[in-house]
């Protein structure tokens, strides 16, 4: 198993730009928590302050009033989230963030922050590459929802996820998370699931993971490419 990254690790990977006393500001204000698999770390609604995961994978989703769940992104170890609150101290979440994994992260106060990065150019650069990232991100899941069909969106997030998540003795994720990352029903999901594992493309295990085949023959199916140099999410 290896070891656990500490703040100031990510931190000065995510802002490569910010000053090391700034690092050192950020480093100490972080509040650090350990969470386990199907928490609920934030709910919608109310807001989700800055934060970075420093162990485990995390998921951020939404019920919408028919019932149905939808999920915007995946995200592990490294992942800096919740920037808007920086911007908008009085901005609500959209989104549920939910473990998927036994994991720590760390959060600050957006106020906090918001004062680190008026002081510092360079956070300040640093937050803004990693917003227009998110804005990225969020325009190809949005492509995909629009111009593929369930099965290439499941093409999709098997290539995206497939190895880190689903492909392993014991998966980060459920079957119910796919259903949700495709923006389907369980029903459609496990139809399209069959479908791709007749073709000899994946190999559905009893633990619940998902064996990648072919990842050729998955990425033929995907009819919107992450443009390139896109931040893999």
């Amino acid at each position: 198993m290896s070891a656990i990254e500490s703040v100031s690790a990510h931190v000065a990977r995510l802002l490569p730009s910010a000053a090391a006393s700034t690092l050192r500001h950020l480093e100490r204000a972080a509040r650090r928590q350990a969470y386990r698999r199907r928490d609920v770390l934030h709910a919608r609604g109310i807001q989700l302050p800055p934060f970075v995961l420093l162990d485990g994978h995390v998921i951020a989703r939404r019920t919408v009033e028919t019932g149905q769940v939808y999920a915007a992104l995946i995200a592990g170890p490294g992942y800096l989230g919740g920037l808007r609150s920086i911007s908008d101290p009085d901005a609500e979440a959209l989104y549920e963030l939910v473990a998927l994994s036994d994991g720590t992260w760390a959060t600050w106060d957006p106020g906090f922050m918001r004062e680190l990065a008026l002081r510092d150019a360079g956070l300040a650069v640093g937050l803004l590459d990693l917003s227009s990232d998110l804005a990225v991100v969020l325009n190809v899941r949005l492509d995909e929802r629009s111009f593929e069909n369930a099965r290439q969106r499941m093409a999709a997030i098997l290539l995206r996820y497939g190895k880190v998540i689903f492909d392993t003795p014991h998966p980060v994720a459920q079957r119910a998370d796919l259903a949700a990352m495709i923006g389907t029903s369980r029903v459609m999901m496990y139809r399209t699931l069959r479908g791709l594992e007749a073709d000899g493309l994946v190999q559905r295990q009893q633990g619940g993971g998902i064996n990648i085949l072919d990842e050729e023959g998955l990425a033929r199916l995907v009819a919107v490419a992450a443009p390139d140099g896109a931040p893999a999410l």
